[in-house]
Order: C-alpha cells, then sequence, then structure tokens
C-alpha cells in the first residue's frame, strides 16, 4: 500500500515513479517546453512496464498475416518501439506519428536504418496519410479507458482497415476496506475520500475486476454509463482497464502497472460516469446516485 504523501507524488503534475524511484521536474520552465518534457517522461514510465511491451508485441505478432507487406500506422508513436516492431514483421510501410518534438526526434535516431519506415511529426487528428492505412496500432487508453486519447480515434481523417487493439473495457469492482486500510491510509483518511476518484491508492495486484462499467471499440465510443453495483458487497469501489484483441485479455490494471486501479469510498448503489472530450483528453466526471434531496 502507499502512504499518501507516496500516492501525492505519484499523481502530481510532472512526477513519474521509475522503478521506485520520482522523476520530477523541478524547476520553472515555459509553459509549452514543460508539457513536452513532461509527455516525454511519461513515455518512460510506459516502456517500463514490461508486461504491456510484452502484451503488444505478442499482439502484433498474432496478426503477422495481416501486418507482413501491408502499410501500418501507430498513433503517438513515443520512442518507436511498435513502429520498429511493424518493420520487423514485414510491413510495407509504417508511418511512425508523433506530435512531441522531443519523442519525434527519439523515435526518428531509432528508426532511421528502417527503410520501410517514416517518422512524422504530426498530431494525428491532423495527419492525412497519402495511401490506405491496412493496419493502426494505438496505445492511447487512459487508467480509466477515455480519461486520455482514445476519443482521438473517432476523429481520424483517415479510415484504417485493422485497428489494434480493437476493444477495451473499463471494469469495477467492490470490496471491504478493512483489508486495505493500513497506518497511512486510514479509515479516517479514506472517508475523507468521497466522490474523489484516485488512482494507485492501494496495492491492485490481484485485484479481481468483476463487472463491466464501460466499454470502446473503434467507431463504437460511449462516453457516459450508469452503473448499478447493488449486488456486490464492499465500501469500495474499484475501477481498472482491461485491453482486448479477438476478445481476450491481453493487459489490463494490476497486471501491466502503466494502468493501476483507480479507487474511491462507495456511498451507494448507483454512480454516474461520463466524460467531456476536449481539445487533448478528456473531464472526467463522476457521482453517487442517492436519494438525497
Amino acid at each position: 500500500m502507499f502512504s499518501i504523501l507516496y500516492l501525492i507524488l505519484l499523481n502530481y503534475t510532472g512526477k513519474y515513479l521509475i522503478s521506485g524511484y520520482i522523476m520530477d521536474i523541478l524547476n520553472e520552465l515555459p509553459e509549452r517546453r514543460f508539457d513536452e518534457l513532461d509527455d516525454m517522461l511519461a513515455f518512460i514510465s510506459i516502456y517500463d512496464d514490461e508486461n504491456r511491451t510484452r502484451a503488444y508485441f505478442e499482439m502484433l505478432e498474432s496478426n503477422r498475416d495481416d501486418i507482413k507487406g501491408k502499410v501500418c500506422l501507430e498513433a503517438g508513436c513515443g520512442f518507436g518501439l511498435i513502429s520498429e516492431h511493424l518493420a520487423r514483421l514485414g510491413a510495407k510501410k509504417v508511418y511512425a506519428v508523433e506530435m512531441n518534438p522531443h519523442l519525434y526526434d527519439i523515435a526518428k535516431q531509432r528508426l532511421a536504418s528502417y527503410n520501410n519506415v517514416q517518422v512524422i511529426q504530426s498530431d494525428i487528428l491532423d495527419f492525412r496519410p497519402p495511401e490506405k492505412i491496412d493496419v493502426l496500432v494505438h496505445e492511447l487508453f487512459g487508467q480509466l479507458l477515455y480519461d486520455e486519447d482514445i476519443f482521438t480515434l473517432d476523429r481520424l481523417r483517415f479510415e484504417p482497415g485493422l485497428v489494434l487493439p480493437e476493444k477495451a473495457v473499463l471494469m469495477g469492482g467492490c470490496m471491504d476496506s478493512a483489508g486495505l486500510v493500513d497506518e497511512s491510509v486510514t479509515p479516517e483518511v479514506l472517508s475523507k475520500l468521497n466522490g474523489a476518484l484516485v488512482s494507485g491508492l492501494f496495492d491492485d495486484e490481484d485485484i479481481e475486476l468483476l463487472f463491466p462499467v464501460l466499454s470502446w471499440e473503434f467507431g463504437k465510443s460511449t462516453f457516459q454509463t450508469t452503473c448499478d453495483i447493488s449486488a456486490h458487497p464492499g465500501d469500495v469501489l474499484y475501477l481498472g482497464l482491461q485491453i482486448l484483441h479477438r476478445d481476450n485479455v491481453i493487459c489490463q490494471a494490476g497486471i501491466c502497472s502503466n494502468w493501476s486501479c483507480v479507487w474511491t469510498p462507495r456511498i451507494g448503489d448507483r454512480f454516474e460516469l461520463s466524460f467531456q472530450p476536449g481539445i487533448r483528453g478528456t473531464n472526467s466526471c463522476f457521482k453517487w446516485i442517492t436519494d438525497k434531496r
């Protein structure tokens, strides 16, 4: 379990936990440069999740026949690991699209030796490929499924043939806080978090995701839901992401550290969860439905 100070550090803008160490931008920077470096540091934590990287590579290899000889695109390529794997699997052409200038430079250096890869600095929403995209690979999920950039796939200027992964579900569960609280996250502390969705509050290893809350499929986004949990006992609600390929879970919160479970004290049997897409990312709205007026 995490202490409250540890929790604050994990969730404070500009700080990332990498193999037990906090990376923190300490000095004042121009806003644009801070955002660019902040975004770059986020990718280090993403790639530090070996389970997530392995799951994506296995997904690509299971689609080798759909990739070989085809035109592929990675949306938000970061350091270019996925694009490199697409190239190695025999893609005819790989468009590695990345908006962040620092990540673009890193990816361009990494992929320079691959004649079938073109690294492009662009927002994926602005990119118009010069040819049909057979396979699009992405990892735009947030811990609450829609709370980062997955909605951008609904606004592309092109129509990909195959999208990988093609499905994800925000799952939920309930449990008794007695087995979770400790000397740092006490019952008193937990009670103060009513109405707040907090990631990393408790250890989420071996947490069982029990029921679906909200799903995503390419072209079938659903930005809001009302969920009834009256059949599930427990005074704490938790939410966790599952990413699927061909209806098989390839990665999920608690196994892939890139996505931790999200926790909140339970104060009712029904809740609403909705997302409002912005220019980049989304606003997450959560509330319990009670009889109180």
